[in-house]
């Protein structure tokens, strides 16, 4: 790692809020540089971001206004706060700075009437919904919790998909364990036919397991005696989310509850640590890398001959083919909120410029309703599997993935297929949806910015797939393939009963 000079150039502070303002100096030109503030006291620490405001190649000067009082997640006898800096240049690795001098700050005990007096009207409606989900849960707050009880919970999907899905598969082969299932797609108002058996759940459960951002948590504070564990759906981490995305586009305020009380986030490398512990308001020490349960059926031969008898059963005129996959992800807020500019991928260009052998996989964002179009002669080379099959399976009989910002590019570099990033957009989604690291010199392929840049690159076969190996990895590390195991062991170790 290189070595790096922090100067804190402003400091502004009293017991309710800090304005910090400082620089990073590097040996070497910076090139991506990102600056977060990292408070820490007895037993806890936040990373925050910070608004890089100026770099001049070898200086970067940011700037960060943080409201003291809820800095920490319900830790109500904090007196003393010290801070640090978290700085990356885009590279794999990410350092601590200690200023010269050592910050502290005061700590105000906060008042609630005061914080909700001003709060945003959607702000007071939670914290409103949060007080009667707390009165409603009162009762249950007096349940025992069983020391073999485990609970599912997802609203991404009505069935168990991805890492949970694993974790759970592989949770029913243990004896002594009682096993509960919720899954319900959808946001608040979905699941609230579902909010007594959650209350039970939550309440009596010694380990729970989510995979998303689970709306309820959000409104309760959790039992002390019940550890709650977040399986995020994603792998490795290169877009921006959740807090990090403070001062953005982002409804999250920095006093908001969501996903604070994870007491552990499962990532799939030590690189993404960081990202993880800032998106989620969570201790760097809650992060814990035990690798991408979901992956782990990517380097299982079996699994993969299996998939592929089937695929090919169900899809013959697929049997022979080069297939490239084309799986972009959205622009836009999220569900409800996004879109893709779906002709922008000119499928009829595409095929008509490539060998007959050639066919197109369309797989896109579960968000998007958007489509490519083309002509009707090429019906029998184009194949929409957006809902059919999981993208992590289709993998087995891609020849070349085309993705954009997706996080598939992750799991393709475990099966090791080449990869092209049609970024025609580049400029815009890095300015609007911004990256923890510099896009160009990060991704494990080449980057064309059109439809004949793309098509250069195919016939050339210059897709720079030596870059794969490495980024995989970067981001896996030596857990591929044993994730699941290192899920259950580590909740083995947490469960009180005898298992």
């Amino acid at each position: 790692m290189d070595s790096y000079i922090v100067k804190v150039e402003n400091l502004k502070a009293d017991d309710s809020y800090v304005e910090i303002t400082v620089s990073v100096t590097g040996e070497k030109d910076l090139y991506y540089p990102r600056i977060s503030a990292c408070f820490y006291t007895d037993g806890d620490n936040r990373i925050l971001p910070m608004d890089l405001k100026s770099c001049d190649g070898k200086t970067a000067v940011a700037i960060g206004i943080f409201d003291v009082p809820f800095l920490f997640y319900e830790n109500k006898n904090v007196k003393d706060i010290g801070i640090k800096f978290l700085f990356s240049d885009g590279k794999a690795d990410n350092v601590i700075l200690s200023p010269e001098s050592e910050i502290h700050i005061p700590v105000k005990k906060r008042s609630g009437l005061k914080h909700f007096i001003k709060s945003s009207r959607r702000e007071k409606s939670k914290i409103l919904f949060s007080k009667l989900m707390s009165l409603l849960f009162a009762p249950y707050r007096r349940m025992k919790v069983q020391p073999n009880k485990v609970a599912f919970l997802t609203n991404r999907s009505e069935r168990l998909t991805g890492n949970i899905k694993s974790v759970f598969f592989e949770m029913t082969k243990i004896p002594g364990i009682e096993i509960n299932v919720l899954c319900k797609k959808g946001g608040v108002k979905s699941n609230l036919p579902n909010l007594f058996k959650f209350f039970k759940l939550y309440a009596t459960s010694a380990v729970v397991f989510v995979d998303d951002y689970y709306h309820f948590l959000s409104y309760l504070k959790k039992k002390d005696d019940v550890t709650l564990i977040q399986l995020w759906h994603a792998c490795g981490a290169f877009k921006t989310f959740g807090f990090s995305r403070l001062g953005r586009d982002s409804y999250l305020r920095q006093s908001s509850p969501n996903h604070r009380q994870y007491d552990y986030v499962v990532v799939s490398s030590q690189e993404v640590i960081p990202y993880y512990a800032e998106g989620f308001g969570v201790a760097m020490e809650k992060v814990i890398p035990l690798g991408s349960p979901r992956c782990d059926m990517l380097e299982n031969e079996d699994y993969k001959k299996r998939f592929k008898k089937k695929f090919y059963k169900e899809n013959p005129t697929l049997q022979g083919k080069k297939v490239l996959l084309f799986a972009p992800t959205f622009r836009g807020g999220g569900m409800g909120s996004c879109h893709y500019p779906a002709d922008k991928f000119e499928i009829d260009n595409l095929l008509s410029n490539l060998d007959d052998d050639w066919c197109v996989i369309v797989k896109m964002h579960p968000y998007l309703s958007e489509r490519p179009t083309y002509s009707p002669k090429y019906a029998d080379r184009v194949f929409d599997f957006t809902a059919n099959y999981d993208i992590n399976d289709l993998l087995f009989i891609t020849d070349l993935l085309v993705t954009d910002y997706s996080s598939v590019i992750f799991e393709a570099s475990i099966v090791g297929i080449p990869m092209l990033f049609y970024a025609f957009d580049l400029n815009e989604y890095s300015r609007d949806r911004d990256f923890y690291c510099n896009f160009e010199s990060f991704v494990p392929g080449k980057i064309v910015l059109s439809m004949e840049e793309m098509l250069e690159a195919i016939k050339n076969k210059d897709y720079k797939q030596e870059l794969v190996a490495p980024f995989k990895e970067r981001f896996f590390g030596d857990t591929t393939g044993h994730a699941t195991d290192n899920v259950i062991k580590f909740t083995k170790e947490l469960l009180k009963a005898d298992v």
